[in-house]
């Protein structure tokens, strides 16, 4: 909105102010202990993140490490440094510790997670809990924290030339930040893999590049987490509907992998569903004469932390989740060179 220009240059003012402040030592970025590897964006809303964040820790786990993660824990009702998980035993759910981290938490049971709005804190907490490697989530902002491997996720089917920084577009920073960024992850590549930033951007940013796309992995009950046949669900008609960042992206997949929508519902990405709306889905779930639901497991992970809403959808409906897969379609061992290095303290 042009209207919004001059704020937006505000914005970029303060921002670019701030960068330089870190650039040369006036604010000081802090080591953890152990090397960091942060996973980013430049823009609002979901791009993509969280399945490369979990990606990145599933490696690690396989080589031997025990990383943390490290996020702000958005939305969650409580305040400073949460355990979410110690790599034991998990210790929070996603209304104390956010949706994101639980999610990480339930799904990889041996890595320590913990949230605070201070990095800094969270990441010396987290190396107390005997984390080797931090992998900080969304973190390519918050650079009070010193990393080792700073990962930018870019969504291949976005314009970034056409956006502004915010309050006018999406932009978080100006595009010449990027320039701080030691890879760039273009997510959403299933119509065509990016080689490279586009004109007019490459030429703030020099580093190496990888694609990836992910696909629905699983299906699951809500109710207990075992895994289901996909085949049987596709046949069924449901509602689906998810509170998420890009709940279009989750619905173009289902549709893309065969599920027959009965219908759908889209809620604020991280939402903590109410009474309201139970009472929007079970309309919808009639009106459309829906066999049962379909959801995402970030956002079974927040209805799970309310046992009255919970229990009101599970012994109501058939219900379903999906887990999702990660498939880096270019440059894996880019990837996995650039996470080894950061390790190692070569990068």
């Amino acid at each position: 909105m042009k209207i919004l220009l001059p704020f937006a240059w505000l914005y970029s003012f303060a921002m670019a102010v701030r960068n330089w402040c870190f650039d040369v030592g006036v604010l000081q970025q802090h080591e953890a202990g152990v090397p960091v590897v942060s996973i980013g964006n430049l823009t609002v809303g979901g791009t993509g993140k969280t399945p490369l964040v979990e990606y990145i820790v599933g490696h690690l786990l396989a080589s031997g490490r025990k990383p943390a993660v490290i996020s702000r824990g958005y939305k969650r009702a409580s305040k400073g440094v949460v355990i979410v998980s110690d790599g034991k035993r998990l210790r929070a759910d996603a209304r104390e510790g956010g949706d994101e981290p639980a999610q990480i938490a339930h799904k990889f049971p041996e890595a320590i997670v913990v949230v605070g709005e201070r990095r800094t804190d969270a990441a010396r907490v987290a190396v107390t809990l005997g984390a080797d490697v931090v992998v900080m989530d969304d973190g390519f902002q918050h650079r009070y924290l010193k990393r080792n491997l700073d990962i930018v996720v870019i969504d291949s089917r976005k314009d970034l030339l056409a956006d502004a920084v915010l309050p006018a577009g999406r932009l978080r920073e100006p595009l010449s930040s990027l320039r701080r960024a030691h890879l760039i992850a273009f997510s959403h590549v299933e119509n065509g893999v990016p080689e490279r930033l586009p004109r007019g951007v490459e030429r703030y940013c020099a580093a190496p590049s990888i694609a990836f796309r992910y696909h629905i992995g699983t299906v699951r009950r809500a109710t207990d987490g075992v895994e289901v046949s996909a085949e049987a669900v596709r046949r069924m008609h449901l509602v689906a509907f998810s509170g998420i960042g890009n709940h279009e992206a989750f619905v173009e997949q289902l549709r893309n992998e065969r599920f027959t929508l009965a219908g759908e519902l889209r809620f604020p990405d991280h939402h903590r569903y109410g009474a309201l709306d139970m009472d929007l889905i079970a309309y919808t779930v009639k009106a459309f004469h829906a066999d049962g639901l379909l959801t995402t497991e970030k956002d079974v992970v927040r209805l799970k932390a309310d046992e009255a809403i919970a229990r009101t959808l599970f012994e109501t409906y058939t219900f379903f989740y999906t887990t999702i897969t990660v498939e880096i379609v270019r440059g894996e061992e880019t990837l996995h060179t650039s996470i080894a290095h950061a390790i190692q303290g070569e990068q």
